[in-house]
């Protein structure tokens, strides 16, 4: 009986997804264990409809050269994974265009391309989602090898239906080139939705991206100009010691202007992809509300209904530690909108100009996405939006906000040590420290008499020990939050012992550290463990600037003149116990580098530039670790030519706030 119901439900699931699907679901199972690019024995004998051929997307003869090569294939849900035939290698633009509906069991109602099932796998990397709310996008490969296409799920055998994906690999990373040929395909395909908002992402990314190199192209053009002027021989001639001074500070005032430039660039950039990111979420709600009044019309009589109203964020009856919220949404009125209105506390807050409700000519606009900040009082907040369309029908939701000041004390040791007696010295490590120092005492507020700062004789073993191990352990109860910062020297030691499995022990340096005798004036990994887990603190983030793999240009230093393949076991031990998390500035076998441009290592720069803004891609005035290691991680392996990788280890109940923005 129930063996002739599955089928009765499955029969009804076919009918959804079209006879001919379940025709080649049936013939053809067992053998589509190639991709379909194009005509293939196995579509005609399965009696599928045929997929165009490559050569079918777009006239051979019309595809520019920086479309590098182009593939129509068929997904079945069937599939574990199958061969695009594309090859990718670092750096490389590519674009993935899907349409087309799978059923993962029976009673399924249906799934899209952006399903986190339907993944991506770039030569022996990682296995990810294609798409995440988007069916189209352009994307950067950060790996090398052949692209593979197909479905995570465990009882793939049940599964019907099918994607249909245009694949383009682009050889060039001009986005006005990218957006030129995806609005040609548009054309061609207009009622292609992966095609459709693939070009419209990558319309809008054109003309930032044309900015920010050309930004780029200047700030290395002035670099070039400095580094020249410093290299000017002044016995040949040429301007005077003080006319160079001049040029050489009119051409520094102009490389702080880029560099500024560039980073408000970076800035928009991070802002539009939030953008899209919620553009799509807010139409995929506003769909789902669409329909639901859809459904409802059918019921009631005629009549004018009132508009949608969708808030997106805060959640109802959220609790903040911050003193401000963004209120995001969407809202649509068939006959036209004709006010906006936000209440707090009973109060109407001021409506802004570029986000309020404007009539242009003698039409009212139907639709207004809202993005705002709202400043809350301290305890609870009834936050209240009114919408009226033309009508004068309106519609109102409410939430409760409770905003409560963080309590909870914070406690931070910050160590940078560049002048080691007896180690190559650094340039500036010491930056690091005092400037992370600064982000939690005047950025922050963390009290002064809370933050210990160690800088090079200061950060001797002894100190070290003694403030980790027995200030900061009897000071922190288990509600408090620790930060440990340290920028210096890190190195390794073979040890046969170590639990690792790489035959080597991992040192952090204090300043009186003897590389002839590491073991007695260094401190090994498995003590920073030992020393970390004494502390009460269930919210603990270590963060290290230092590096272990005895390579040459870095905060490292090699002892036994033997590199090793190291693995990052020692960062597991270090995060052992419960809510430690550690961010270290580059991999195992990666070198952590300073760079002078930047008077800082790569890694604190950035981390530091994240604290203070840029990583708080939701914008709600937080940043926390898991947002600032994303940010870290993009900006990093950018600005050191992909040879520094930063790493995050441990977990953390809850989101951990590492900086609050003004």
């Amino acid at each position: 009986m129930s063996a002739n119901l599955g089928r009765r439900t499955k029969d009804i699931v076919f009918l959804l997804i079209g006879a001919a699907s379940a025709l080649a679901f049936f013939s053809g199972c067992s053998m589509w264990t190639k991709p379909s690019v194009g005509y293939t024995a196995a579509a005609k004998e399965s009696g599928q409809k045929e997929e165009p051929a490559p050569a079918e997307v777009y006239p051979r003869n019309e595809i520019p050269a920086y479309v590098g090569s182009m593939r129509s294939v068929r997904v079945f849900s069937t599939y574990e994974r199958i061969d695009t035939g594309i090859d990718l290698a670092p750096g490389r633009l590519y674009s993935i265009m899907a349409k087309g509906s799978v059923f993962l069991e029976p009673a399924d109602s249906g799934r899209g391309p952006s399903d986190r099932r339907f993944v991506k796998v770039i030569g022996k990397g990682p296995q990810t989602p294609v798409f995440v709310n988007e069916v189209g996008d352009t994307f950067v490969s950060i790996g090398s090898g052949r692209l593979n296409l197909g479905f995570m799920d465990q009882d793939y055998k049940d599964n019907l239906g099918y994607f249909d994906a245009i694949i383009i690999a682009w050889q060039t990373d001009d986005y006005a080139q990218v957006a030129e040929f995806l609005q040609k395909l548009s054309e061609r395909y207009p009622n292609h939705p992966g095609i459709t908002q693939a070009y419209m992402r990558a319309d809008k990314v054109r003309d930032l991206a044309a900015a920010r190199m050309q930004t780029a192209l200047e700030i290395n053009q002035t670099k070039e100009k400095i580094q020249a002027l410093q290299q000017m021989d002044p016995k040949k001639g040429g301007p005077t010691a003080a006319e160079r001074l001049r040029q050489q500070r009119e051409l520094e005032y102009r490389l702080a202007e880029l560099t500024a430039r560039h980073a408000q660039l970076d800035r928009l950039s991070q802002q539009l992809q939030v953008e899209k990111a919620r553009s799509v979420q807010l139409n995929q709600e506003l769909e789902k509300e669409r329909r639901e009044r859809e459904r409802m019309s059918k019921i009631a009589a005629e009549g004018k209904t009132p508009p949608l109203l969708l808030i997106t964020g805060p959640e109802e009856g959220q609790q903040v530690e911050s003193g401000s919220v963004r209120l995001t949404g969407a809202v649509e009125g068939k006959q036209g909108l004709k006010s906006f209105e936000i209440f707090l506390n009973g109060r109407p807050l001021e409506a802004s100009t570029e986000r309020g409700i404007r009539q242009v000519g003698e039409s009212a606009p139907h639709r207004l996405n809202f993005d705002r900040k709202i400043q809350l009082d301290e305890g609870h907040n009834r936050l209240q939006v009114v919408v009226t369309d033309v009508d004068d029908l309106s519609v109102e939701k409410t939430l409760s906000i409770q905003y409560h000041p963080k309590r909870r004390n914070v406690w931070a040791v910050v160590i940078g040590i560049n002048d080691y007696p007896k180690l190559p010295k650094l340039k500036y490590a010491v930056n690091d420290a005092e400037a992370f120092y600064r982000l939690l005492v005047e950025g922050n507020r963390v009290p002064p008499e809370n933050v210990t700062l160690l800088t090079n004789e200061q950060a001797n073993l002894v100190t070290l020990r003694s403030t980790l191990g027995t200030r900061i352990k009897n000071a922190a109860r288990e509600n408090d939050m620790v930060i440990i910062f340290f920028a210096g020297h890190g190195a390794t030691e073979r040890d046969a012992t170590s639990p690792d499995g790489d035959g080597l022990e991992k040192y952090l340096l204090p300043f009186d550290t003897d590389p002839a005798d590491l073991y007695s004036t260094a401190m090994p990994m498995v003590e920073v463990a030992r020393i970390l887990n004494r502390i009460r603190s269930e919210r603990l983030v270590f963060i290290a600037d230092a590096c272990y793999s005895g390579a040459s240009g870095g905060r490292t230093i090699s002892v036994t003149g033997v590199r090793a393949n190291m693995t990052d076991g020692f960062l597991e031990r270090v995060t052992g116990g419960r809510g430690k998390m550690i961010i270290t500035a580059s991999a195992a076998n990666e070198v952590s580098v300073e760079k002078d441009e930047l008077q800082h290592g790569v890694f604190t720069y950035y981390l530091l530039e994240g604290l203070r803004g840029k990583a708080d891609l939701d914008r709600d005035s937080m940043i926390t670790v898991d947002e600032a290691y994303r940010y870290v991680y993009d900006q990093v392996p950018q600005a050191t030519g992909q040879e520094q990788h930063p790493v995050k280890k441990g977990t953390v109940e809850g989101n951990v706030v590492l900086s609050i923005v003004p």
